[in-house]
């Protein structure tokens, strides 16, 4: 093979390079996650509760099985690691998430309770926007304990307003306080509502602006044809998303993908790869 490369004509060595490395049809697909076995569960005795309404003595101890190993374990909005024990924690309900390597992930709620925190209810509405910011709400009403209260969303200050607005889609952590420092922490999720992003109007633009050059669309797969980008949805989500499509990036004919377009793949994706 390396002998007959040599005596190919240097310009259609290049193109064959191109087409080698460029992402097409036959490339691997991500894998479905809607179809893995992957599982937590609390461990035995895998939750206790804090001593008291202002001590952060509590811990959350899980256990994961099934999907491709090895796990990754986190809680709340915090990072990822190998650790599947969570400690000085207050009281409050939290969200411990499992990542496989198939990047496929599972949630268990897991609360804790201490004497004298304030009872706690979120009402929520959905973040229908795509790009920033949010336009979710996460109202706090709170009881119990000894008021007034005070909220905190995520890493922000404590404020007297239980409104918050604007509020991206994702996980994030309420923290309620009452006028005895009593505290308790709420993981939890603000849903993606349908942002109205579409294939004709939004998606369709970007593949022709990005991605229609030789040896890639439509050559490795007519990305330009609703049906046939409908069926690979999932694939251009993953490929924009890992920065390898479009092929070469920022020296790419049409340049790399901007933040704006990728949360919109990502969007349309979402939404169910609607039409228009």
């Amino acid at each position: 093979m390396k002998k007959i490369l040599q005596l190919l004509p240097l310009a259609l060595y290049a193109s064959l390079l191109m087409y080698a490395g460029c992402s097409g049809n036959d490339d691997p697909k991500p894998f479905d996650c809607a179809k893995t076995d992957l599982a937590i569960t609390l461990a035995t005795n895998g939750d206790i509760d804090p001593t008291s309404c202002t001590s952060n003595d509590g811990s959350i101890q899980v256990t994961a099985a099934g999907g491709k190993e090895p796990y990754t374990y986190a809680i709340g909005t915090g990072t990822f690691s190998n650790s599947a024990s969570f400690t000085g924690l207050g009281a409050g309900s939290f969200s411990v998430t499992v990542k496989d390597a198939n990047s496929c992930t599972k949630i268990l709620n897991v609360s804790l309770t201490a004497p004298g925190v304030p009872t706690v209810n979120l009402e929520k509405t959905a973040d229908t926007n795509c790009t920033s910011p949010g336009n979710g709400t996460i109202t706090v009403e709170a009881s119990g304990g000894t008021g007034p209260y005070t909220y905190k969303l995520d890493g922000g200050a404590f404020v007297s307003n239980p409104l918050f607005e604007n509020v991206r889609s994702g996980t994030h952590t309420i923290i309620v306080k009452d006028n005895e420092a009593c505290t308790i922490t709420l993981n939890t999720s603000v849903e993606k509502g349908i942002t109205g992003i579409d294939y004709v109007n939004d998606i369709l633009p970007i593949l022709q602006s990005k991605c229609n050059f030789p040896s890639c669309h439509p050559d490795n797969g007519d990305w330009f044809t609703y049906s046939v980008a409908k069926e690979n949805a999932a694939g251009i989500k993953s490929r924009t998303a890992s920065g390898s499509m479009p092929k070469g990036g920022s020296s790419a004919p049409g340049g790399a993908l901007s933040s704006t377009q990728l949360a919109k793949i990502a969007c349309w994706v979402d939404d169910g790869a609607p039409e228009n």
